[in-house]
């Protein structure tokens, strides 16, 4: 996937999980560390290390379950990083 690509994803995520509003607390706190991770990675100058998209995988993965019927747009983002990130080896 191209870093273009990448973004547009990371880019999607963010938006989406700007729109949350009403969740659980273990909920809101797994967005948060997604949040997180996107910033980091956004953040990072250079090649992003592969741990940071192994954490993001992670919380990726964790996540889409528990937002798939409430929040489909944000799950479709998710999904379609996650297929990324595999595809690249991650």
């Amino acid at each position: 996937m191209k870093n273009d690509e990448l973004n547009e994803c990371l880019s999607g995520i963010q938006a989406e999980l700007k729109k949350v509003d009403r969740v659980d607390d273990a909920s809101r706190e797994l967005l948060e560390k997604i949040d997180q991770d996107i910033h980091r990675i956004f953040g990072t100058t250079g090649e992003v290390p592969l741990e940071q998209h192994r954490t993001l995988m992670e919380n990726l993965t964790k996540s889409v379950d528990r937002f798939q019927v409430s929040h489909p747009t944000l799950t479709l983002w998710m999904n379609r990083l996650i297929k990324a990130l595999s595809d690249m080896g991650i």
